[in-house]
């Protein structure tokens, strides 16, 4: 059960990766006048995807810690980074779905879409050092 919740995530990492690179061609378009062709219905679909695995996960991480360990708290900054993610991961689904449902041509939301997605991925990449460290220090016993 343990190991459910680090497998998930960094699926659910690598994905969000492979999203935000989708959605770097539409940002440099819309920025730079750089050419590309931006590969929207991909984007969305599995960027839903990816922020649906990482709240699954992190509401996973959270039971198994709990269950296992007694408190959250226990993991220290895994914790605490997570919890930072929450709001990024929430921020980035609702603005995507907004501008998903209703299509038309925006200055800002989708920088903010883009911030959102792009914090969440830096904080990810923190996680999976510090998952790392609660992986060596409480699984590997």
């Amino acid at each position: 059960m343990l190991w459910i919740h680090p497998l998930l995530q960094l699926f659910a990492t690598g994905l969000a990766v492979y999203v935000l690179s989708l959605g770097w061609v539409r940002f440099q378009s819309n920025h730079f006048g750089k050419t590309g062709k931006f590969q929207w219905m991909e984007h969305v679909k599995f960027g839903k995807y990816a922020h649906i695995l990482w709240m699954s996960g992190l509401v996973l991480g959270q039971y198994a810690v709990s269950k296992y360990w007694g408190s959250n708290g226990v993991t220290g900054n895994h914790y605490w980074i997570g919890q930072l993610m929450m709001p990024c991961i929430a921020g980035g689904y609702i603005t995507g779905v907004i501008m998903d449902r209703n299509k038309q041509r925006r200055q800002y939301m989708p920088l903010v879409h883009g911030v959102f997605n792009a914090l969440a991925v830096v904080l990810a990449l923190a996680q999976a050092v510090t998952g790392a460290i609660v992986i060596r220090d409480f699984m590997l016993l």
